[in-house]
């Protein structure tokens, strides 16, 4: 009965779209009003609103961290990641994590 009533759940659950979203966040929020895309704002005392506008993230709900890297590249806090070679961007990244241990 478990796995059967899980399936049914996935299944149910997979076809649903997320269409409205409000995140509050300590420093901004995260929006999404169907069918636009996921918006991601930060406070700002001098705009009208008290918000601006930092980046549209797309249709799929971002991972935290996601949010976090975006807010930190923004804000200086981060480097935007460089796109590379990709396997080998992986090899390195791995091996730059070990040398910190």
């Amino acid at each position: 009965l478990g796995l059967t009533s899980r399936l049914l759940r996935e299944r149910l659950l997979d076809d649903l779209e997320e269409v409205y979203c409000l995140k509050q966040l300590p420093w901004g929020a995260l929006t999404r009003c169907w069918p636009r895309e996921f918006t991601l704002w930060q406070q700002d005392e001098t705009k009208e609103d008290g918000y601006r506008k930092i980046k549209q993230l797309g249709g799929v709900h971002p991972l935290d961290q996601e949010v976090e890297d975006t807010y930190d590249i923004e804000n200086g806090l981060m480097e935007e990641k460089k796109t590379g070679l990709g396997f080998l961007d992986t090899i390195a990244d791995f091996v730059n994590g070990m040398q910190v241990l």
